[in-house]
């Protein structure tokens, strides 16, 4: 197979998954980076970001995003501009054609993650959203219940909380009223973790299932970090779903800071049948080495990601790898999730998280928040 077949367009720059995503496409020999780009209008701060992240790259940057994506060698756009301008960028990209590569969560709101679905729909394209569908525990958890090996699926439970932060900050008299809805999502200190984080497990369980969520009940709080209270945000949650078929999901989504695990933070998943009910940890498995060197210590907290959620501001406060647990099960994942969506432009097929499927998780999770608002439990359209 010929290399370099599928030229990238990247929108989106420094403090963004861009830092990641761009090299994973670079690695895959059927791809080749064109160039960073976004659109005309763009906030200045977030050009010279996308900037910086071209120079490292050693590709240009394009300032119009229409005179981007006019290019007769860009096959793929991979999405990670701001979650307020997903919504119209991804349509666009979809419009002129474009395989879209999308970041997570999918978009803002139910409305903008529509506008995208549709424009997948009608130009024919392939689309992916990140996920952890890739990951062993994930795929096995897969395999489990398409076998028949659970019985049939009755409940399932999956936690997803980040490791990252300096927890301990947060205001014991923070206690803040969650909002039914929001327009803005992009704070440079932290995010809302239910919608940031929770996307994983909730994305999982309808991949999982193949079943439509019908009602929500949501809990969002402020536990660990002031700067999550500062933005009026929380940085846990907690969501129950009633599913079609009388299936029972739950999740946590949420982070509790650099020294609450060995790893990375909780990833699992239970899931209850009428035969078994199995769980799936990919820490379960691992070596646990003691070894004499010094112990994982917090970084000092970047000014500019005090929550240590990007790349480049890791490397900045020389950010050292957690040693203590080293998983046994193969970490390559992310690899597999690229190829793999390479492998579906080529099959002309949609890839596993596709756009319809990722935008359900919004829809859920846009529920969650109207729950945790109100008190009520919530039905998703």
């Amino acid at each position: 197979m010929a290399t370099n077949k599928y030229g990238v367009l990247l929108l989106g720059g420094y403090r963004s998954h861009q830092e990641n995503y761009a090299l994973m496409f670079a690695a895959d020999p059927r791809c080749q980076l064109i160039a960073c780009s976004d659109e005309l209008d763009a906030p200045a701060d977030r050009v010279e970001l996308n900037r910086q992240l071209a120079d490292e790259l050693d590709l240009p940057y394009i300032a119009d995003l229409d005179q981007a994506l006019a290019l007769m060698d860009v096959d793929i756009v991979s999405l990670c501009v701001e979650m307020e301008r997903r919504g119209r960028v991804g349509k666009k990209c979809a419009q002129a054609g474009k395989h879209l590569y999308l970041d997570k969560p999918l978009a803002l709101n139910v409305a903008d993650a529509e506008l995208i679905v549709q424009a997948v729909r009608h130009s024919g394209v392939t689309s992916q959203m990140f996920s952890n569908v890739y990951c062993p525990w994930a795929q096995l958890a897969k395999k489990a219940i398409e076998s028949g090996e659970i019985g049939q699926l009755r409940a399932v439970h999956c936690d997803v909380v980040f490791a990252k932060g300096h927890p301990g900050t947060a205001p014991v008299d923070c206690k803040r009223q969650e909002q039914p809805s929001r327009d803005k999502y992009t704070f440079i200190q932290a995010k809302p973790e239910m919608f940031d984080i929770g996307v994983y497990a909730v994305s999982i369980i309808n991949w999982l299932s193949n079943k439509a969520v019908k009602t929500v009940s949501g809990v969002t709080a402020n536990y660990f970090f002031k700067e999550h209270c500062e933005c009026d945000i929380e940085d846990f949650g907690v969501l129950m779903m009633s599913m079609e078929d009388d299936i029972t999901a739950t999740i946590t989504g949420g982070r509790m800071g650099w020294m609450s695990h060995p790893k990375g933070g909780i990833q699992r998943l239970y899931l209850v049948g009428t035969q078994k009910t199995m769980v799936f940890d990919p820490y379960q498995s691992r070596l646990q080495v003691s070894a004499d060197e010094p112990s994982f210590r917090p970084p000092d907290p970047h000014p500019k990601d005090p929550m240590g959620m990007w790349k480049h501001t890791q490397a900045d406060v020389e950010l050292l790898p957690k040693q203590s647990w080293m998983p046994t099960a193969d970490e390559n994942w992310q690899n597999r999730e690229f190829a793999a969506f390479i492998d579906a432009i080529e099959a002309g097929r949609e890839g596993e998280m596709h756009a319809a499927l990722a935008a359900q998780s919004i829809a859920v999770i846009t529920a969650g928040y109207q729950s945790a608002a109100s008190g009520k439990t919530v039905s998703v359209d």
